[in-house]
């Protein structure tokens, strides 16, 4: 195996490692451009794994709490569960608020075609299986603190005209530019699988016979794969950087695949593909393909902190309390006998406990025998492990009332309310902060789709019910964008989230506005029909959409 301090900047430069013992492994056929880009590509790979390692490493030893494998676990004792129910609930509390996009058109020519946007962009969530995605990015942020999200297009959907596609990405293998909070305004960013070197020769045979092992495959995450017999392990990097045109004024965004120090794909080059290259970058937008949904901001870093990393101390502390008291339950259950030597008491038969009766010559047995057992703890520090529990709890927004739990000996609604709304305002937060990214993640949607689709291209969307009660059911032909010049136009929407449906709060609100507008449009003598307001009850019920409503009903004042 080669080690990272072994490797001399020619064979880096050249696509090279050292062979195998047994295998013979060639130098690349790479032209002068394509050689700069693996070297360049690996020299500032191996920058952001050495900056970002101790990172990754809290990520995975969060990942170790939520397991409840964390390092001071007591071998005997069970640990406590505190932490791993406040993560639960904290995932349930985002699921119940995920976004969806609404929108809105920037010019009046595009307002027909805004709500047709709102469809298809659902209509591609629905089949990148954003429902579970979205959980999976919840779980990476509040564990680890930062869930990636990557928006690309995918000519392998819709029966091979392509879509576009959303993939969550486990950050502990995504590298950013360690230097910049913003990824967008780094030198590049990293997505690595590890694998062997047989997968990549088989998917890439362009690349066969120049690809080897590399030290990044025994480490981290990679140190936990077994390679078979026969093949070796090695880690596929997929690099994206951008390129500035100066004359243009724009900014170009390119991937590389690489493994092994070998080159499997480039955009730029087009190495590896039937294409000539993308001249303009893989997208018009111009930026990484990756959304990142923080739980919390670390100033001047890429990646986010979780609630893990919040709670680690307190979880370990309650499970230490929790050892204390384990120990001491299972000192108490054992009684020691202390028996002096030639009392002419037998300790086999004070060992027997089958033995109720024992015989013995002489007056108080108190004065060569004495049974000890351990003392009970103080009560305090049963009282410090429930204390610290329940301080978890309720700093972190999942009191008792949050998570449907009795308790806290408050009866009275009001109080109850003000201790619901406590751990609401803490998911509220959250929620616009995931709302942000997930802003940011539509827009890069909306850019694709615009960039991609070919002319003419129809969508058939069916969901809901009508007015006669059957299916409804519309097709929708997406217009491509025509460039000026060399550039696409910016997509002619705005996005603006709003939470999804299924929170029951939510609906509770949007129920009572309706029921509001439907009181003030029948005092004024133009009542809404039945059918219009169970329509807008099952849909997206915002002001737009309800005033739309109201004036397709508006008639003469009855």
């Amino acid at each position: 195996m080669l080690r990272r301090e072994g490797r001399t900047r020619k064979q880096a430069g050249d696509a090279q490692l050292a062979p195998r013992e047994g295998t013979v492994i060639y130098e690349q056929p790479l032209s002068a451009r394509e050689k700069e880009l693996v070297h360049r590509a690996y020299a500032l790979f191996d920058f952001f794994y050495d900056k970002l390692r101790e990172d990754h490493e809290q990520m995975r030893l969060a990942r170790a709490m939520r397991q409840r494998r964390h390092e001071e676990q007591s071998a005997t004792s069970p640990s406590s569960n505190t932490l791993n129910s406040c993560v639960d609930n904290m995932i349930a509390d985002q699921t119940d608020n995920m976004p969806e996009a609404v929108m809105v058109p920037e010019r009046e020519e595009t307002a027909a075609s805004a709500e047709e946007m709102s469809d298809v962009v659902s209509f591609v969530l629905y089949h990148a299986g954003w429902p579970g995605k979205y959980q999976a990015l919840m779980e990476d942020a509040v564990v680890t603190g930062t869930g990636v999200a990557q928006v690309y297009w995918d000519d392998d959907m819709e029966e091979g005209e392509g879509m576009v596609n959303v993939l969550a990405w486990h950050p502990e293998d995504f590298y950013p530019d360690p230097m910049y909070e913003n990824i967008q305004d780094g030198r590049g960013c990293f997505k690595v699988t590890h694998t062997t070197v047989a997968w990549v020769q088989e998917h890439y045979p362009q690349a066969r016979g120049y690809i080897g092992s590399d030290p990044y495959a025994m480490q981290g995450e990679g140190a936990l794969l077994e390679a078979p017999d026969g093949d070796e392990k090695t880690t596929l990097i997929e690099f994206w950087y951008k390129r500035y045109d100066a004359r243009r004024r724009r900014t170009h965004v390119h991937m590389a695949q690489m493994a092994g120090h070998a080159l499997l794909y480039s955009t730029e080059t087009g190495f590896g593909t039937e294409e000539s290259g993308y001249q303009d970058g893989v997208y018009a937008h111009g930026q990484y393909p990756f959304i990142l949904y923080k739980y919390r901001d670390v100033w001047k870093k890429p990646f986010g902190t979780g609630l893990i990393h919040d709670y680690a101390g307190t979880q370990q502390a309650i499970d230490r309390y929790a050892k204390y008291i384990d120990d001491n339950a299972r000192e108490s259950s054992v009684q020691r006998h202390f028996v002096r030597r030639g009392s002419g008491i037998n300790v086999e038969d004070v060992a027997d406990m089958r033995r109720t009766i024992i015989e013995w010559d002489g007056n108080d047995i108190r004065e060569v025998m004495q049974t000890v057992q351990a003392q009970p703890l103080n009560g305090q520090i049963y009282q410090m492990m429930q204390y610290m529990a329940d301080t978890m709890k309720q700093d972190c927004g999942q009191n008792q009332f949050a998570r449907g739990e009795g308790g806290l000996s408050v009866t009275a609604g009001t109080a109850i309310r003000s201790l619901q709304e406590a751990g609401s305002k803490i998911t509220r937060w959250h929620t616009e902060r995931f709302k942000d990214a997930f802003r940011e993640m539509v827009e890069q949607i909306l850019w694709v789709l615009s960039e991609y689709l070919e002319p003419g291209r129809k969508l058939r969307i069916i969901g809901g019910w009508d007015s006669a009660g059957g299916m409804r059911e519309r097709v929708i032909e997406l217009i491509a964008p025509e460039k000026s010049g060399d550039a696409l136009p910016r997509p002619a929407y705005t996005v603006r989230v709003q939470v999804q449906k299924n929170n029951p709060s939510q609906i509770q609100a949007d129920n009572e506005f309706l029921m509001q507008v439907v009181k003030i449009c029948a005092e004024y003598g133009q009542p809404l029909p039945p059918e219009a307001v169970i329509r807008l009850m099952e849909g997206q019920r915002t002001k737009a959409s309800v005033l739309r409503a109201v004036k397709e009903h508006a008639g003469p004042p009855q």
